[in-house]
């Protein structure tokens, strides 16, 4: 059974609107409150007849897929499109300073559903700028410097793994009206994770974002 075919299956059962809850529940960055969702829907969708191997990660990738078909997403998605046709494709646009504002934008949305604990990370963010003034020090200002102490205290190659295959899945979701945007999200994506996770660039995005929202 693919994603599309439980995702009807479901909406033929009833439940629709149960599992697109779940995406809900999967952005509030919780893993244990989500993990045990999917366990329970999964086990209302056997109640119904629809089964199949780890049903769980299979519901989990269909939740997923169709989080990312939204038009939140869509409209960065357009605006990635927008500038990439005035500034050239292969202008290195992607690295500069506006095509990392856009990274961003789609690495912090992204990264609960690739598994990221947002509550412990916002816990340590606060110690953090507790300790530390929020002005400009030689060092970079409090929020880069916060989110290197992050990237190192909660890296997790699942997580980090995890959200450059949603970079990837976000741009295959809108390749076909966005197709500028779709080869910019998989360019951000590529190669392999990186041993330093300072040196990861959409989770390093994804915490300056979190940390921002702190301040």
């Amino acid at each position: 059974m693919t994603a599309d075919e439980l995702l009807a299956a479901a909406a033929g059962a009833g439940l629709g609107e149960r599992i697109e809850g779940l995406g809900d529940v999967l952005e509030r960055g919780v893993p244990a409150e989500s993990a045990g969702e999917l366990e329970a829907a999964a086990g209302e969708l056997r109640a119904a007849g629809i089964d199949g191997p780890d049903l769980p990660a299979l519901l989990r990738r269909a939740v997923l897929g169709a989080r990312l078909g939204r038009s939140d997403y869509g409209a960065v998605m357009a605006a990635i499109d927008e500038r990439l046709a005035e500034e050239g494709a292969d202008g290195g646009w992607g690295g500069r300073p506006e095509g990392q504002m856009y990274l961003q934008a789609l690495a912090a949305s992204l990264a609960p559903l690739a598994g990221l604990d947002l509550d412990a990370v916002r816990a340590s963010a606060q110690t953090f700028l507790v300790n530390f003034p929020s002005v400009s020090l030689p060092f970079g200002d409090v929020d880069e410097r916060a989110a290197n102490w992050l990237a190192r205290l909660h890296a997790s190659a699942d997580v980090r793994g995890s959200l450059r295959a949603l970079l990837v899945q976000v741009g295959e979701a809108w390749a076909e009206r966005h197709p500028l945007a779709a080869e910019q999200a998989r360019r951000w994506a590529s190669g392999t994770v990186p041993d330093d996770p300072t040196a990861d660039a959409p989770w390093m995005r994804a915490l300056v974002a979190l940390v921002r929202a702190q301040i």
